[in-house]
């Protein structure tokens, strides 16, 4: 049994590329992806061109053990839903973030899309849409949105992003661990499936750790080969990432990332520079890499700079100032509740906020002067060196989450930029490779630590977090008492495992939790059928196809970010900045510049009384419209679940209704 499973593995690692491939166009070829789009069924959008009703199941429709069945194969369900349930609390990735890219797909992937209100939106700008630009040569994952189509370009996004994360982050832990392919193996799953990046994975936490990890794998095996036309290759993806990191455009996240990206690039030319191994040729090919990825950036750049500017003169959220601070000491154990949030939904936060990663920093901390002291080699070794500056980062983070910096220091760091819930989600990714890194360095150790003093303080420090855990009474009613004990004992038994050198038993437990933890988040899904074949889509497309210029507004519902995808010119809609030309038609006055100036979910409630502005929330805008004004702006259809013609008069005929309530009318002010 032993030799079998060593064969798989070396087997799997061996043709890893191969396999690669051959999942990827497995992905392609059954239009997979991981988007919980399904939860549109959830908000009046179900019924389907045959006219069939469609629905959904969540978490939160279920009770107890009747959830597990939702990780059961579902090969014939009508929502597309093969594995697992659609995430409502992800409406940034199902309503807006899928929403922007389907609509670029279906309109051309051009730089403005102008299917978004007066004005258009910037595509780079919005959640780095696929658009026909130079700057895409840095989003390999949006390439299928350009040849292939909405449905194909998602699953080519999910596929690809995935796939490719796995491959670098195995890459990344090989050199972490000094070529120990079965623990990077682990690495690889431990790292892609941390519950922060899989709750934030078509987001930008995914997108930075994507492109972080290309960078530096790219960077270091570029010293390492010494065929020129691999060097070429390398030096290609390494501008890709430089041009995919830096037009995230996120710096909360790509602040402290840029911290790692450069002490690996210091000690990375170090080690290459002690060897000699930079020549003539290595020289001119980091120039080449530069100038054409910093190009790319600065052209990009440059040609959004309105939308960039117009970003950072909003209210919300705007250039605000960050000093860290604001994360409580007993949110060093919420971790372990990460195992919990893709079954149970918590009352007093999030499940993306509260998501983490499973990590050892904290036992890290407390053992590392043990081993310092009884390792002569330390310093000789170079990932050693690499492991340290990674403690040193992720500690720092955690200081900055915990404490916070003064506001000068902040602002001289860039770290301003940075709110503590950020730095704490990436410090929860580095601990990661942090804790990768570890186990390779104390299975490798030769002189063992005291285990007597090391082991009398991992007990203290595993009693304190036991009660940290179970005094905290917010915990205690989200998950029963008995799984919070559970959950502790299992996570400390998989250190201690790690500790005395339990090395398969370790890798098992520890398989255990990022399955459960991890894997579970995102559903896996068939298809884009359960949008796109909607009777409410068909119709709306069939009207944009005789009207390809007619104005729309969707009011009183939650349809303000559908029309677009299938091609609509709406004025409604999610804006990452906002659109001054029907601002300045809508609020004539500048009356509600602070309401509407801001990254907004903009809503209308048509009204006969006087146009105001609010905000239910920092990133919603509702505007009760006085209907007058949809002849000023040009309205010509609306999408709607009231009768408009019942409460405002025969200049709203009636088109189009479904069985969902849906109503679409055509505006005629002069009837």
């Amino acid at each position: 049994m032993k030799t079998y499973l060593k064969a798989s593995l070396d087997g799997l690692i061996k043709w890893r590329y191969y396999i690669a491939v051959f999942a990827f166009l497995l992905g392609l070829m059954f239009n997979l992806h991981g988007s919980s789009i399904s939860v549109w069924n959830k908000f009046g959008l179900q019924e389907a061109s045959n006219g069939q009703k469609i629905e959904t199941t969540t978490i939160s429709d279920l009770k107890g053990w009747e959830k597990a069945n939702l990780w059961l194969p579902q090969f014939n369900s009508e929502d597309g839903i093969i594995l697992g349930v659609p995430r409502l609390i992800r409406s940034d990735e199902w309503f807006v973030q899928t929403s922007f890219y389907l609509s670029q797909a279906n309109t051309g992937n051009q730089l403005i899309n102008d299917r978004y209100a007066l004005s258009g939106q910037n595509m780079i700008v919005a959640y780095n849409a696929p658009v026909w630009h130079p700057s895409v040569i840095g989003k390999p994952f949006n390439w299928g949105f350009l040849f292939l189509g909405s449905s194909r370009g998602l699953a080519w996004y999910w596929s690809f992003k995935l796939i490719a994360l796995l491959l670098l982050a195995f890459e990344f832990a090989m050199i972490l661990t000094r070529k120990n392919k079965y623990l990077s193996l682990l690495g690889s799953l431990w790292l892609t499936f941390t519950p922060t990046i899989q709750w934030w994975f078509m987001q930008h936490l995914g997108d930075i750790v994507f492109f972080a990890l290309l960078i530096m794998v790219s960077m270091y095996h570029y010293f390492e080969v010494k065929s020129k036309k691999k060097k070429v290759f390398l030096s290609a993806c390494l501008g890709s990432g430089i041009i995919g990191y830096v037009l995230v455009i996120y710096p909360a996240f790509q602040v402290p990332f840029a911290y790692l990206l450069l002490g690996f690039t210091v000690w990375c030319f170090r080690a290459a520079y002690k060897k000699q191994m930079i020549k003539r040729f290595d020289w001119l090919m980091i120039a080449i890499t530069l100038v054409w990825s910093l190009g790319i950036v600065g052209l990009s750049l440059y040609q959004s700079r309105d939308a960039i500017q117009a970003s950072l003169a909003t209210v919300y959220p705007g250039s605000r100032i960050s000093t860290g601070g604001e994360i409580n000491l007993s949110q060093l154990v919420e971790m372990l509740l990460n195992v919990f949030l893709p079954f149970n939904i918590p009352s007093f936060s999030n499940q993306v906020e509260l998501a983490s990663s499973y990590h050892f920093l904290p036992f890290i901390l407390l053992l590392l002067p043990f081993y310092l002291k009884s390792s002569k080699k330390f310093w000789q070794i170079k990932e050693n060196r690499l492991g340290l500056f990674l403690i040193v980062l992720a500690s720092f983070l955690l200081f900055y989450a915990l404490i916070g910096l003064p506001e000068i220091l902040a602002k001289l760091s860039l770290f301003s930029y940075v709110t503590s819930s950020r730095a704490w989600q990436a410090m929860a990714v580095i601990s990661v490779w942090v804790s990768i890194w570890f186990m390779s360095y104390i299975w490798e150790q030769k002189n063992q630590v005291n285990s007597l003093w090391a082991g009398l303080l991992l007990g203290i420090c595993s009693a304190l977090s036991y009660f940290l855990l179970l005094g905290n009474k917010l915990y205690q009613d989200y998950v029963d008492s008995i799984l919070l004990s559970l959950a502790w004992f299992w996570f400390i038994f998989i250190f201690f495992l790690i500790f005395f050198g339990y090395r398969k038993l370790a890798s098992l437990a520890l398989m255990c939790l990022i399955v459960l933890s991890g894997m579970t988040v995102n559903p896996l899904v068939q298809g884009t059928a359960v949008i796109e074949e909607k009777a409410l889509s068909i119709q709306v497309k069939n009207l944009v196809n005789r009207d390809p210029n007619g104005l729309w507004l969707s009011e009183n519902g939650n349809f303000y970010n559908y029309l677009q995808i299938f091609g609509a010119k709406s004025i409604d809609g999610v804006r990452f900045y906002p659109d001054r030309q029907l601002m300045t038609k809508l609020d004539e006055q500048n009356l509600y510049e602070t309401e509407w100036n801001r990254y907004s979910h903009l809503r209308y409630l048509l009204t006969t009384e006087t146009t105001t502005f609010s905000n239910p929330a920092p990133d919603n805008v509702t505007i009760s419209l006085n209907m007058t004004t949809l002849n000023n702006l040009g309205i010509d259809y609306i999408l709607t679940n009231r009768n408009l013609t019942d409460l405002f008069g025969q200049s709203f005929q009636e088109i189009y209704q479904d069985s969902d309530g849906n109503r679409i009318y055509r505006y005629q002010p002069n009837l």
